[in-house]
């Protein structure tokens, strides 16, 4: 007899540990630090560690990043054409990515439910 465990989903303090990863990848690829990507990973960071309730916060992020699956492959796509040559801060970049898609896979959305939002919206 066998027992499957569903995997715990990823805690803020596993979100916190792959943003870094992707800020250690830019230093390591000598990303400027005053440059787009280098601020918005430090600026997730730090608001990571300001939020009230970081779970919470981590889950609000991840759903507005990704919210269906289709979002989630094009950003993988995006992200492979942008760092192709950066083969580490791909992967860390994947990973964090990877973390906030099993944060809001349970909550996309079903044509049927977004339907019914649409209804309910066009009738409020």
């Amino acid at each position: 007899m066998t027992t499957q465990t569903t995997p715990a989903k990823p805690s803020y303090r596993d979100i916190e540990s792959a943003l870094i990863a992707v800020v250690k990848a830019g230093i390591l690829y000598k990303k400027p630090k005053n440059g787009k990507l280098m601020l918005r990973y430090k600026e997730k960071i730090i608001k990571l560690r300001q939020a009230e309730d970081p779970e919470k916060f981590v889950l609000e992020i991840a759903q507005s990043i990704i919210p269906n699956e289709t979002k989630y492959l094009r950003n993988l796509e995006d992200y492979k054409t942008w760092y192709c040559r950066e083969p580490k801060l791909l992967t860390t970049i994947n990973k964090l990515y990877r973390l906030y898609y099993e944060l809001a896979k349970d909550y996309f959305l079903t044509d049927s439910q977004a339907d019914d939002e649409v209804e309910e919206y066009l009738n409020s």
